[in-house]
């Protein structure tokens, strides 16, 4: 079996690569995904996060409100580490499990993990190769822009928030440029596919 980690920055297409993926035959886990399943009432992410950060962040009908808990931790980086501590171990044995039943289903299978932060939350060390996604910064605000609904300053602020994508890039075993068109990056998808997949 291989695992291939798909990560990038906000706006830079990660799902974009991970739906090509999938379409040449790899089984994606998608970890925003996973965090809404593992953020539903009841759950022990979700007793955390209430405990931690109040009712203040759930909806009427007990679900947790991913815009209001989003405006307060990317407001404050010490309330978006405490965040991730409650919510990347439950992500990542979720994904972990999904692993494990691919592999005994099929010891041959190609799984993608896209993770928009891998890097932040040390999930290379579950992974074997990793294909970073970028794009010009003012490709990545638009699109996220577009994508959440949000301000040019807000989406600014969340880019801060993450690692650097140079960084990243620095970590990857394959770059995807997401800057152009929908042609190119699929192009450079098959080729990374190609060589990891002999396909």
């Amino acid at each position: 079996m291989l695992i291939i980690g798909v990560t990038g920055s906000i706006g830079t297409g990660k799902t974009t690569v991970a739906k090509m993926l999938r379409r040449l035959g790899a089984t994606v886990v998608d970890a925003d995904d996973t965090a809404h399943r593992a953020m539903e009432p009841g759950n022990p992410a979700w007793k955390k996060i209430v405990a931690r950060f109040g009712r203040k962040v759930l909806r009427h009908d007990g679900y947790i409100d991913r815009q209001a808990l989003g405006a307060e931790v990317f407001s404050d980086k010490e309330k978006l580490r405490k965040l991730c501590a409650i919510l990347h171990p439950e992500v990542y044995k979720r994904m972990r499990a999904v692993v494990g039943r691919t592999r005994r289903a099929d010891s041959s299978a190609v799984v993608v993990l896209d993770v928009p932060l891998l890097l932040e939350t040390g999930g290379q060390k579950y992974i074997d190769k990793l294909i970073v996604v970028s794009a010009p910064r003012e490709v990545q605000i638009g699109r996220a822009c577009r994508k959440f609904g949000l301000k040019r300053a807000q989406i600014v602020k969340r880019i801060r928030m993450q690692m650097p994508l140079s960084r990243k890039v620095k970590a990857a075993d394959f770059v995807v440029d997401n800057g152009g068109s929908i042609v190119s990056t699929e192009k450079q998808v098959r080729a990374i596919w190609k060589k990891l997949a002999g396909a």
